[in-house]
């Protein structure tokens, strides 16, 4: 006899990839097998599954509107919405995009561009691609079309680093794409190879260059008054980055410093700074435990001044976030909690 799924309950199987909305208090999580589910007030969950058994490997939610976008591990990009029909309610995917092939050398067949991070910028209306050539594309989310002439090539911020910074070497793939607290036209993006920089799109110019740190970049955020940026490395660093108009470039941070070391140490996979407003701030992050002591572990680490608390897990981390005060007029972030997603739990 044929058979059919009627019911499925518990966490996500192989779950590969979470996002939050602040502002409706809806979460969703992605797994390997190309399913979302999408969380909401206690017994409300939607599911929905990708045409291609492909892994979700980011999520982006547009801010309040209910609408889910996802980037898949073969570079395609998925619109869902939730469509109320009869009375009820389903996840519906609206529209999917791939990015152009470009041609392969000689008699290669045309090879993917393959996308490695997705920033949703003013108000959820335009997505800028981060991709493994260093190029930069932005995308229209309401029809999921590329908006031409507005691509940031690795020639142009090339133009804007010095002579002997250059050396022949190649940015690397995008690592990381931050928008601007206050300025939606305004990008923090950064290269594997270390280089961070604020693009303005608006004049399509750089604004400010760092050029301090040669490790490879793995994670990147702002400070809530946008004057702070803070990087994470591969080699178990942070560093806080002042951003001052007048001074690009800058060359070192103003903070350089491995938690865990002086003994090599894993990699920084993510960082947040996150303000209060009764003083000091809080960096979170995953990994950068020592290599030899630790190096099978699974760590999320909380700093704050000089307290430093090391939380401890039994499965993989995916994916973690703070809630926080997102309204506009504040002036802290006032982190209430902090969610971790793991291979076999949430917490």
């Amino acid at each position: 006899f044929p058979s059919s799924q009627t019911v499925e309950h518990g966490f996500p199987n192989q779950p590969s990839a979470l996002a939050f909305d602040p502002e409706l208090r809806i979460m969703a999580i992605g797994t390997r097998s190309g399913a979302v589910k999408i969380y909401g007030a206690p017994g409300v969950e939607f599911t929905g599954l990708h045409r291609d058994a492909a892994t979700v490997t980011q999520m982006h939610f547009l801010p309040g509107q209910g609408r889910l976008l996802t980037l898949l591990d073969d570079s395609s990009l998925h619109l869902w919405e939730i469509v109320h029909h009869n009375g009820c309610a389903h996840l519906e995917e609206a529209l999917s995009f791939q990015l152009p092939s470009r041609p392969g050398f000689g008699s290669a067949p045309l090879s993917l561009i393959r996308v490695t991070v997705v920033l949703l910028v003013a108000a959820g209306d335009i997505a800028a691609l981060g991709t493994e050539g260093s190029s930069v594309f932005f995308l229209d989310v309401t029809t999921l079309t590329l908006l031409e002439g507005q691509t940031l090539a690795p020639g142009e911020v090339l133009r804007s680093v010095p002579d002997d910074y250059r050396c022949g070497k190649a940015l690397g793939p995008v690592e990381s794409l931050q928008g601007h607290l206050q300025d939606p036209t305004k990008i923090l993006i950064g290269y594997s190879r270390g280089l961070l920089v604020i693009w303005n799109q608006a004049s399509q110019c750089v604004d400010h260059v760092f050029l301090g740190n040669q490790q490879q970049l793995e994670s990147l955020c702002w400070g809530r008054d946008s004057s702070t940026v803070v990087s994470s490395h591969s080699d178990g660093s942070y560093a806080v980055w002042s951003v001052d108009a007048g001074s690009s470039p800058t060359l070192q941070p103003t903070v350089a410093t491995t938690p865990y070391g002086p003994f090599p140490c894993k990699a920084i996979n993510k960082i947040l700074w996150r303000t209060c407003e009764s003083g000091g701030h809080f960096i979170i992050f995953s990994g950068g435990m020592p290599r030899a002591s630790y190096g099978d572990r699974h760590c999320v680490s909380v700093l704050r001044a000089e307290t430093l608390v090391t939380l401890d897990f039994t499965s993989r981390i995916i994916d973690f976030f703070t809630v926080h005060s997102t309204r506009p007029g504040d002036e802290f972030d006032d982190p209430q909690a902090l969610a971790v997603l793991l291979e076999e739990e949430l917490v």
